[in-house]
């Protein structure tokens, strides 16, 4: 299969395709615009393609970025730090479970989200059924109470209704 990659368009004129103006983008340094980009090949058989290529992408898709700042902030004391390690988990995730989000949502309560990595029948072992242990699951707090929501949490899980 052939898949076009169309990385940047620039036109002159005016496509009459929605935008209403030419697509001139020159940059700061009015040269036009560089998109450098990475792509990556794996070469695996059909049955094992999804194992390498759904937990890959999670990991680059979520790299953390390194920040650094000046010394003297809230975690430092005596002018060292005091805090080099932190993690909200006891213990990792199942490799086919990802957290999505955890954010506080109203008082007192906070937004979980947790997906599993792959379709059904997609790997031979990433995609079995799993069970997390939520209530000794997390470090920073305690769950006192869980509500199942729908994935916008907007409404509870047995207040819908497949159509």
């Amino acid at each position: 299969n052939r898949h076009p990659l169309q990385v940047h368009r620039r036109l002159l004129y005016d496509d009459n395709r929605g935008v209403g103006e030419p697509l001139v983008e020159l940059g700061a340094d009015r040269q036009g615009l560089v998109v450098r980009g990475r792509h990556l090949l794996l070469l695996d058989t059909v049955e094992s393609a999804a194992d390498q290529h759904r937990l890959l992408a999670q990991e680059l898709f979520m790299a953390p970025y390194v920040v650094l700042a000046p010394g003297g902030g809230p975690s430092y004391r005596h002018g060292q730090p005091s805090l080099r390690q932190f993690s909200a988990l006891r213990r990792e995730l199942p490799p086919n479970v990802h957290l999505l989000t955890l954010t506080p949502w109203d008082a007192g309560t906070l937004l979980l989200r947790l997906e599993h990595q792959f379709e059904r029948g997609e790997s031979v072992n990433g995609s079995q059924p799993v069970t997390v242990d939520l209530l000794n699951l997390f470090s920073a707090f305690t769950i006192t109470s869980v509500q199942e929501m729908s994935l916008g949490a907007d409404l509870p899980l047995n207040a819908i209704s497949r159509l």
